[in-house]
């Protein structure tokens, strides 16, 4: 059974023409007063490059911070650059395994989005776990601080970040403690995590959109594609395209198909997320719902595709990327233009 959208009504020409504008030029941004990149000197960059660069293996201990980290368990990562990282859990009975970077904020993808959405600035030096480090912070357009990383003045290793809400909540970020130079504690014993899926190439990526996938190398102004991998699940082809602003980062799945019956709930257009009591991300989507803390997980159909998204991200962030995708069921002309008036506070 095939979810219904809402219906569209005839709307007066003049205001389609203005929203289609509107529209085109917000490209399915979340509108928002400073829905611009930030403008000044980027000086902090010249920091997170050296950092980038340095290529030091370290063994530490990983606390995450903010709402969405609040409860989760310290974690033991040792880095050997080439090599990836082995992340040791430090309760339980988990075994160690070697993963990729999970520390990527520093990969030069990420790094040019951050400079080109925000003012990246050198903030000076601060003490973290009683050491000097480079503290650089990313600034809005409006002048607020959208994330902030610490580098270690002496060995160079990204020692802290942190991304915060728009009110200049916390929302989620780490900390490195006991920070020791050298991969002496690598445990041998770990098992190797396998990469999900296969690099889909530019030329893969547009055979997918002319086939009607939904794969823009930009979600929103502010969230650029920086990996995009597909596989075979079922029988089935699934893309996993990642999203990110330099600071956050957007996982968005996608794949041909429907929801069984029982995945529906009663909600309008046939969308499921974390569940009753979820708090709604926008009024757009009000049939997708998004977990607390700044942790999101939306699925619905649209157009003979099934979307997933999910998101440890702020909530403007996390609406953009929902509201730049299809929306349920609801992917027409007038119903874009319904929603632009939507977002202009015209409906």
């Amino acid at each position: 059974m095939s979810a219904g959208g809402p219906s569209a009504h005839p709307v007066p020409a003049a205001v389609a023409a203005v929203v289609l504008v509107c529209l085109l030029l917000t490209g399915g941004a979340h509108p928002c007063a400073d829905a611009v990149p930030g403008d000044g000197p980027d000086d902090g960059m010249a920091v997170l490059r050296r950092s980038a660069a340095a290529g030091v293996a370290y063994t530490a201990v990983r606390e995450m911070t903010g709402e969405a980290g609040d409860g989760a368990p310290p974690t033991r990562v040792v880095v050997r650059p080439g090599e990836g990282v082995a992340l040791i859990p430090m309760s339980g009975d988990s075994a160690p395994f070697v993963a990729d970077d999970p520390f990527k904020e520093l990969d030069e993808r990420l790094l040019t989005t951050l400079e080109r959405v925000y003012t990246v600035a050198d903030a000076g030096i601060e003490e973290v776990d009683g050491r000097p480090a480079h503290t650089v912070e990313a600034v809005r357009a409006n002048g607020t601080v959208a994330g902030r990383f610490w580098v270690d003045a002496d060995t160079g290793v990204l020692v802290g970040g942190s991304v915060y809400e728009r009110d200049g909540r916390d929302m989620l970020g780490f900390r490195l403690t006991d920070l020791e130079p050298g991969d002496r504690h690598w445990p041998e014993e770990a098992t190797e995590d396998s990469p999900w899926g296969d690099v889909l190439t530019p030329d893969e990526r547009e055979e997918l959109r002319a086939d009607g996938w939904a794969l823009p190398e930009n979600l929103a102004w502010n969230l650029s594609l920086i990996d995009a991998r597909g596989t075979v699940h079922a029988g089935q082809r699934v893309v996993h395209a990642v999203y990110s602003d330099g600071l956050s980062q957007v996982s968005v799945f996608s794949q041909r198909g429907k929801l069984e019956e029982d995945a529906l709930t009663g909600v309008r257009g046939g969308s499921v997320g974390t569940g009753t009591g979820g708090t709604g991300v926008t009024p757009q989507h009000d049939t997708i719902f998004g977990g607390e803390g700044g942790r999101y997980h939306g699925m619905w159909q649209a157009d003979g595709f099934v979307y997933t998204v999910l998101a440890d991200a702020p909530e403007d962030l996390t609406a953009s990327a929902v509201t730049a995708l299809p929306g349920p069921d609801d992917s027409g002309f007038w119903s874009r233009v319904h929603r632009g008036l939507s977002r202009l506070g015209l409906m």
